[in-house]
């Protein structure tokens, strides 16, 4: 699963070669707002994509639009518990121009088809901030539901069983 596509969109796994001025741009601002634990160097960057490529367990796609090949953002999943049937899941729409676009909706579920069909991967979870209005609408849009996990950070844990 190195290459798939949506109708717009082809997710390939990030190289050390995508860590560009842009990606790292993207980390330094409003964009990144709720994204913890981030790289502040180009150094940092390259090492942090060759940590996730070395890990068995991750899928580090670059969203990349299918038209123009532009990297507009990043999406992690990282497989989960013993049962292996279940993944943890990241994203960043890194331009602007892309955001209120259906991104999110698109390249999850374009995701989620080919981790049903291919690793048996039946249910989605993340973590995200209540702030995070627009993202929060946009999980739910796609099946994500809000699950009680003992929480108290001002987050909400979402599960989407697919």
């Amino acid at each position: 699963m190195n290459l798939l596509t949506s109708d717009r969109f082809k997710l390939r796994y990030l190289e050390a070669a995508d860590a560009s001025a842009k990606y790292l741009n993207w980390l330094n601002s409003g964009v990144s707002e709720f994204i913890l634990n981030k790289p502040e160097s180009n150094s940092g960057l390259v090492a942090y994509i060759e940590e996730q490529l070395a890990d068995k367990d991750v899928y580090f796609y670059g969203i990349f639009t299918l038209d123009t090949d532009e990297h507009i953002g990043n999406i992690k999943f990282i497989i989960k518990g013993k049962s292996r049937d279940c993944v943890e899941m990241g994203i960043l729409i890194g331009e602007k121009a892309w955001h209120g676009k259906g991104v999110a909706k698109e390249v999850i579920e374009c995701f989620a088809s080919h981790a049903k069909q291919q690793l048996g991967i039946t249910k989605m979870q993340l973590g995200v901030d209540s702030a995070n209005t627009a993202a929060v609408s946009a999980y739910y849009k796609i099946g994500f539901k809000v699950v009680d996990d003992g929480r108290n950070d001002g987050g909400l844990s979402m599960l989407w069983e697919f």
